[in-house]
């Protein structure tokens, strides 16, 4: 007889439906629900763009820093940040996830981490539509498919950028790469405070000067290379001006190694000619110049960030 309250029990111990009724239950409490009965889901309106997404245990985070609530949410903000970054608005966006949990994760476990995407997902004007439920005996895997229409009469892309333009960032950089070096709860909580920042995006859309964008998932200097290279100009950063919270500052003072490469703000970079401000609180932290490749304060740079393969 096994004496564990239900919430502490394995999955195994619940069976398909019962873990797709909790799934469902948790998103019917976040205004999210979803028709799990079918194979597909019937989506209204117009998807312009479409993205996918995946976190896996071990490689993405791990339960013993982050709740499984901060890694639903993470799933979610990732995905949606990836429509901002190409021009989706805080409307009419969709999520699909499949889950593949080890068979000891428990269903309390699972409630938090469908709790946290479902909120996350509702919070920015997202459903989730359908998804998958599949037992493995390696790390969970959540992977996400995410869809919605365009804000503007075009997608934003990486290339584009012209030299002379500006180069500009949406929010602070470095608080996500401080969580992860430093343990304790108020750092943990600066890292979880990621969002997708979607209604820049739109306003930046609508605007219509932005010559290219992408968001910086993997690190402001990497990503700045690959929005570099994808559109034949040469970046130049410039490390002063590359904004930090008031917490990382309070921890790393001038040391911006962590904000330059660290990864996983989910701000958007992008490029405009200078004349005209953005529409958006925007931070101004380098240019664009002829020729290739990325300098900071006009010198060389390696492109460090992170690179799963490399």
């Amino acid at each position: 007889m096994n004496d564990d309250p239900p919430s502490q029990r394995p999955l195994t111990a619940h069976g398909e439906a019962g873990l797709l009724a909790i799934i469902a239950a948790e998103l019917d409490g976040a205004s999210v629900p979803a028709d799990l009965d079918d194979d597909c889901a019937r989506l209204a309106g117009r998807t312009d763009l479409v993205t996918a997404d995946t976190l896996v245990e071990g490689v993405h985070f791990e339960l013993g820093r982050d709740g499984p609530e901060h890694v639903g949410a993470q799933a979610a903000v990732q995905n949606l940040s990836d429509l901002a970054a190409s021009g989706c608005g805080p409307s009419g966006l969709w999520l699909v996830w499949s889950l593949c949990l080890p068979a000891a994760w428990d269903v309390a476990a699972l409630g938090a981490l469908t709790r946290g995407f479902a909120r996350t997902a509702a919070r920015h004007g997202a459903r989730v539509v359908g998804g998958n439920l599949s037992r493995t005996p390696g790390p969970a895997v959540i992977a996400v498919t995410a869809g919605g229409p365009l804000a503007g009469a075009r997608p934003l892309t990486r290339r584009g950028a012209r030299a002379g333009d500006a180069v500009y960032v949406t929010g602070a950089l470095g608080d996500a790469a401080l969580g992860v070096v430093e343990h304790d709860a108020s750092a943990r909580a600066a890292r979880h405070r990621w969002r997708p920042h979607l209604a820049e995006a739109a306003a930046l859309a609508v605007w219509g000067r932005v010559t290219a964008m992408m968001d910086v998932s993997d690190g402001l200097l990497l990503d700045a290379a690959r929005l570099a290279a994808a559109s034949g100009v040469a970046v130049d950063l410039r490390r002063a001006d590359v904004p930090v919270s008031d917490f990382y500052r309070s921890r790393r003072g001038d040391d911006l190694d962590l904000a330059l490469h660290g990864g996983e703000d989910y701000v958007l970079l992008f490029t405009a000619p200078p004349a005209e401000p953005p529409p958006v609180r925007a931070w101004r932290v380098g240019h664009c110049a002829p020729g290739a490749g990325l300098r900071l304060d006009g010198e060389p740079a390696r492109p460090q960030g992170y690179d799963h393969f490399a």
